[in-house]
Order: C-alpha cells, then structure tokens, then sequence
C-alpha cells in the first residue's frame, strides 16, 4: 500500500495545505493527515487557539476532505511523521511505502539527511520513503505548482481586518466567514475588555 504522510500545524489550514492533501489523496491509496492542535501565541503576531483551531476541523473542514484521508490530532505533526515510518521499520516485512507531503522548504529543513538515516532505515534503503518535494519540487513551491499562500500571510489577513484575502486564502467548500469568526471572536472580546478597562480607568 502506498501511504502519504502530510504533517501541519496548519495555524489556520488554508488552499496551500489544502493543496497538498488533494494531491497526496490523489496520487496514494491512503493519506494520514498529522495536525497540531497546540495554540500559536507569538508577540507581535494575531494568535491562533488551538480549541478554535479544532472547532473549525470539526464544523468545516472534517467534510472536504477527501475519501481516503484519516486524520490525527495532537502533538508535533513532524515528530509524528518519524514515528509512523520508525514503526514501520521495526515490522518483520516491508509492504508499504511512504510519501512525505510538505513543501520544498520544510522537506529540506525537516528531513535531512541525517536524520533519514537514523530514523527511517531500512525503508529509506528499499526506496520505501519518498518525498514529494523532491520528486517533483517545482509542483510543491509556493507560486509555482502550489498556491502563493502561507500561514504568515493569512495571519496577516486576520490582524489587518482583510477578509477579502482571507477568504481567497480558504480551501473551496467552506464557509471561510464562519471561520473567520471563530478565529477572530476571542480577540474581539479582548480589545473590548481592554477599551472597557481604558474607559473605566
């Protein structure tokens, strides 16, 4: 069998995860689709709560995805991939292959070398882990094969107030101002706490 692994953070899931989960169904027989459900809370940048993160999983996108994608929550998305293909060295044969789905950059910063070494052997000996962005690099770069989009930039979307480009940042299929609201209700109540707090001081 021929198994896609597709690690996110997805803070929020946008068309370019979107992307690679479409293509990863499409070309394996199963996709196993890893997603952090941590929170991302950095200075100077528009936070993203896990629990909201997971109420939109479970109100929008749980329903576009694909026939043969299995989805796990929790942890780190990355680790998961290592220990998904460290089992299945540890099994007596070697009956499927492993794709790593993720872009060019993240390819080449997440699995080196040397850690396809020490961790994925001896199915990286049978050419039994593949991945993606090396196969195929052009059809996993930003702006080239994939969609011009990053978690960056839809962050950005939601600080400034931009739900026009939020909203074309969105897989097809969802209601992106549902998820809009959900992502923005929890700042919203803290500005309002804050203007309160101004006013009554």
């Amino acid at each position: 069998m021929k198994i896609a692994l597709v690690p996110i953070s997805a803070k929020p899931y946008h068309a370019g995860h979107h992307y690679l989960v479409t293509k990863a169904a499409q070309q394996n027989d199963k996709v196993i689709l890893f997603v952090s459900i941590s929170s991302r809370r950095r200075k100077g940048e528009f936070p993203i709560f896990g629990d909201d993160m997971l109420r939109i999983w479970t109100e929008e996108l749980e329903s576009i995805m694909p026939a043969n994608v299995e989805i796990e929550f929790g942890g780190n998305p990355v680790r998961k991939v290592y220990e998904k293909i460290g089992d299945a060295c540890q099994r007596p044969e070697f009956e499927d292959t492993y794709v790593v789905y993720s872009d060019v950059e993240d390819t080449a910063s997440n699995y080196p070398q040397a850690n396809r070494e020490r961790y994925m052997q001896p199915l990286c000996h049978h050419d039994q882990v593949k991945f993606a962005a090396e196969e195929n690099p052009e059809g996993f770069s930003r702006g080239a094969g994939a969609p011009n989009i990053s978690g960056t930039r839809v962050r950005k979307f939601l600080e400034n107030g931009d739900f026009k480009n939020f909203t074309s940042a969105m897989p097809p299929g969802v209601d992106a101002n549902n998820i809009w609201n959900i992502l923005t209700h929890k700042t919203d109540e803290t500005l309002l706490r804050n203007l309160i707090q101004t006013i009554i001081t």
